[in-house]
């Protein structure tokens, strides 16, 4: 297959023509990524009638999904530059699938703990793996292929949390939890077989292993500017899964199942970033208009619930879960402000990385004001700040920058848009 550059214009072809394997294994993969990260919550009670978990092990579980996506996020790019992306999202789905497997087999909180880590490392890996795919086997398609694996991902994150419970009634929960490996062991069908399809071709290894390129990512501006927006994403949603439904019981008197629904709901509105916010996106010179939007709901849902929570609390909950577009441009700029599955990979592990390693530290601060002020006023101060922060991309995004390509190349013609580096 022949490399196309983002700094060319790609001529859409038909979406599977010739990438059937590729379309589906990233379909599947998408699907399943973030199983182990919520399939548990809901039925811990009834795995604790057979594996005891105490306060530090629950706090341990629910720590793994960020830790584990920010540590092994940074990872994946070694990985990809040293076996390709092909064989990197291989072990990440084979981490997947057997981290689900094994604990659904587990009968201690120790080897439950460690296969849940290994589950949710390979979760980390494929975050950081699947844009960069996208953008090797569909650099025509990059608005729709974003679309269809972001709106995947999220939907594989509420079905589980949604069925944990019913599956786990109708047969047991060791069943409930297995039932979402099977769907990542499923992903290495395809991937396997473009593997052999690809055997003799010219190697995929030297696409991507540029050191280079890794380097000019990390000193741009531009990549900075869409971490930033990754991690103003990944701190305000982190606090509302681990807090919303403590603020509403606090202070408006909100019960259990309802504070569950705006929970969900708050997740509905999310995917709906994800399967619209491509679109425009990729239609979009600059950036700007979007992160205003985002800035603006994200705040005002945020005075909404400090200030007025038991009016109109939907309202407020929707525009915080509209916010989340900041979680969708920055996976679509990977693909669109890099020329190559090498800057791709640099700038996803770079985005994804440190993005998590922030949003893993939202909830702990809000619990941390929380405990000493007594009170939740501060908390939202905080929220507000956090999306004061997208001022750094606004001013960055506002023009297409490649941040991958050398000035000097760039200098010579061989870059359709700007440089940096």
């Amino acid at each position: 297959m022949p490399r196309m550059s983002s700094t060319s214009i790609a001529t859409p072809r038909p979406l599977i023509r010739g990438r059937f394997l590729v379309f589906a294994g990233i379909f599947l993969v998408a699907l399943g990524l973030r199983s182990a990260a919520t399939a548990v919550s809901p039925i811990l009670l009834t795995i604790e009638k057979d594996i005891h978990f105490d306060a530090l092990s629950i706090g341990l579980l629910g720590m793994l999904a960020p830790f584990t996506f920010a540590v092994f996020g940074a990872l994946a790019p070694f990985m990809a530059r040293r076996i390709g992306l092909e064989w990197s999202i291989i072990v990440a789905a084979s981490a997947i699938g057997l981290g689900e497997l094994l604990r659904a087999l587990s009968h201690d909180t120790g080897s439950f703990l460690a296969w849940s880590f290994v589950s949710m490392a390979g979760t980390g890996a494929a975050n950081v793996i699947l844009p960069p795919l996208v953008k090797k086997f569909f650099p025509d398609r990059i608005g729709g292929m974003s679309t269809i694996y972001l709106f995947l991902a999220v939907l594989g994150s509420v079905i589980p949390a949604y069925l944990a419970a019913p599956l786990a009634a109708g047969a047991d929960w060791r069943m409930s939890i297995a039932t979402w490996g099977y769907i990542a062991v499923l992903a290495l069908v395809p991937w396997v077989l473009q593997i052999i399809r690809e055997r003799g071709r010219a190697s995929v290894f030297a696409s991507i292993n540029d050191p280079g390129v890794t380097r000019r990512v990390w000193t741009s501006p531009t990549s900075w500017a869409i971490t930033t927006s990754f991690a103003i994403a990944a701190v305000n949603c982190y606090v509302m899964w681990a807090w919303l439904p403590v603020m509403l019981q606090e202070r408006i008197g909100m019960s259990e199942a309802d504070t569950g629904v705006m929970l969900a709901f708050y997740t509905f509105m999310s995917v709906l970033t994800s399967l619209f916010g491509p679109l425009f996106i990729t239609r979009l010179k600059s950036m700007a208009p979007l992160i205003v939007v985002g800035m603006v709901v994200i705040i005002s849902g945020t005075l909404g619930l400090w200030l007025i929570p038991a009016t109109a609390t939907w309202l407020w909950v929707a525009l915080s879960g509209l916010g989340m577009i900041f979680f969708t441009i920055p996976l679509v700029l990977i693909n669109l402000r890099t020329s190559g599955p090498a800057g791709a990979v640099a700038l996803s592990g770079m985005t994804q990385g440190v993005g998590y390693l922030i949003g893993a530290l939202g909830p702990l601060t809000v619990g941390f004001i929380h405990s000493f002020s007594r009170d939740w006023t501060l908390d939202y101060v905080f929220l507000i700040g956090s999306a004061l922060a997208g001022i750094f991309p606004l001013i960055l995004l506002h023009r297409r920058v490649m941040v991958d390509v050398p000035r000097e190349k760039a200098g010579r013609g061989q870059g359709a848009h700007s440089p940096e580096g």
